[in-house]
């Protein structure tokens, strides 16, 4: 008689998570019924699907069931959630040894001289009052002669950023989304919320160690900014309305701090929250703050109508939220920036820049160039690697 075996389930890829609170990798739970995947539930909301696959996980025999995923930057589009056991990480595969990337062709979307126009416009509708602020992105497409490894990428990405919120979740259609986000969206430990919105935003000197005079006066700058204060405190403003209803206390300091990474200062105010309803869960808060006026604009309604018809792309799971919840409502989510999504040879990279009325398009424009270069050099490239062609698109 001949005993029948089933192959061995392919490891798939990883979700890993680094953040200054901890790191963990879990692999997404096998078997998931059908109907359970996110991809087929898109009228469930955040915390209907969370729940949904919280209770696939326990069922599973999770010891200690959890989700992970990603929330796109629209409002209303499907999250894409997996269950896991947050009990039972899995250790991360080793960094394979690979030559650097060589970039085969670039595309900037728009291009430099298209995305001052965007920025004019917007501008000009700023200065009419009919909105306080938007935040316009772009995308950059590299095309290279060999796809990247996220491990390397990812590994690259922790090392150059190590306070930063790093994350590589895959995604359908073999894609990873990757990226180091210097930006808490918000982490629920019972009653407890904290936040740490960021908007206002200086590029350091190459080397900062070596320019220190240079580096502390860009930040000196940008404290000082009474057009990126008023930008920040807009943010602030629209955050803490959101959040006042649910809270019992509600701590908002009254100026914002520096917060720096390896080539960027911002401005960052941390928020402390306490939640008068403890059922109220990090799935649950999520849609309540996102899109922030860090990512969107204010009023958020009027901003992501005017997105919706002067980007001329989708920005997907770019500008979104990624992160984790636990079966008890706990969780920490980033704002998916500084990132890109990885298929193939095939790398899209994204940057914003936040406007308010007396925003300067060139200005703007090298700021969107700046935050390109967290991810181009994850993936080995520095400005001066990029063509002549792409440099001027910049």
């Amino acid at each position: 008689m001949t005993t029948l075996t089933a192959p061995p389930t392919p490891r798939t890829r990883p979700f890993e998570w680094h953040a200054p609170t901890g790191s963990f990798t879990a692999q997404p739970l096998p078997h998931t019924p059908p109907g359970l995947d996110s991809a087929d539930l898109p009228a469930l909301n955040l915390p209907a699907l969370g729940r949904t696959l919280l209770r696939h996980a326990q069922q599973a025999g999770a010891a200690r069931p959890g989700v992970v995923g990603a929330v796109p930057f629209r409002p209303g589009a499907a999250p894409h959630l997996q269950p896991v056991d947050l009990a039972a990480p899995v250790a991360a595969l080793p960094v394979p040894t690979r030559p650097l990337l060589t970039l085969k062709r670039a595309v900037s979307v728009p291009d430099a001289a298209g995305f001052e126009a965007l920025v004019a416009a917007a501008v000009q509708t700023l200065r009419a009052g009919r909105l306080d602020k938007v935040v316009l992105g772009r995308l950059l497409d590299l095309h290279l002669h060999a796809a990247p490894d996220p491990a390397a990428v990812l590994a690259r990405l922790r090392a150059a950023h190590p306070a930063a919120y790093a994350f590589s979740l895959p995604l359908p259609g073999d894609t990873t989304l990757i990226g180091a986000s210097p930006e808490l969206l918000l982490r629920r430990a019972g009653r407890d919320v904290h936040l740490r919105p960021m908007a206002g935003t200086r590029p350091r000197p190459a080397d900062p160690a070596a320019h220190p005079a240079d580096d502390a006066a860009r930040a000196h700058a940008l404290l000082h900014s009474a057009k990126d204060r008023a930008e920040h405190a807009l943010m602030v403003q629209a955050i803490a309305d959101r959040l006042a209803p649910l809270c019992r206390t509600l701590s908002v300091p009254r100026t914002p701090e520096l917060a720096s990474t390896a080539t960027l200062w911002h401005l960052a105010t941390p928020i402390h929250a306490q939640l008068r309803d403890d059922s109220l869960g990090a799935l649950d808060l999520v849609p309540l703050v996102h899109p922030t006026p860090a990512v969107c604009g204010v009023p958020t309604g009027a901003a992501q109508a005017y997105l919706e018809a002067a980007e001329p792309f989708d920005r997907g799971w770019f500008g979104g939220a990624v992160g984790w919840a636990d079966e008890y409502g706990d969780g920490e989510w980033a704002v998916t920036i500084r990132c890109a999504e990885l298929r193939g040879p095939h790398a899209r990279l994204f940057a914003g820049a936040g406007l308010v009325a007396d925003s300067d398009p060139t200005g703007e424009r090298q700021e969107t160039a700046a935050k390109f270069g967290t991810v181009l050099a994850a993936l080995g490239f520095t400005l001066a690697d990029l063509p002549d062609a792409l440099l001027e698109a910049l």
